[in-house]
């Protein structure tokens, strides 16, 4: 449907630059922006200085366990078990 470069050409650097705080990803975020747009201002360029660092690019955090890492005993099943018992 949409070519990738396209995406990255405009979709995004429209979305940043205009962003809609009414259809919002991050609700904190547009209420602020809707609310007070000097101290969302101020809140973006913080976390820019904090989390969008140029050296930083390719780095990962590294944390005990993500979602997309969960073990079997932290979910607390496993393949073996039976989700119910069946009707006779």
């Amino acid at each position: 449907m949409f070519d990738l470069v396209n995406v990255f050409e405009v979709f995004l650097p429209q979305l940043l630059l205009y962003p809609n705080p009414t259809d919002p990803l991050n609700g904190e975020a547009a209420a602020l922006m809707m609310r007070d747009r000097q101290v969302y201002e101020q809140k973006v360029k913080e976390y820019c200085a904090r989390y969008a660092k140029p050296e930083d690019v390719g780095k990962q955090e590294e944390e005990e366990s993500s979602d997309e890492e969960v073990s079997e005993d932290e979910y607390g099943s496993s393949d073996e078990e039976v989700a119910g018992h069946a009707d006779p």
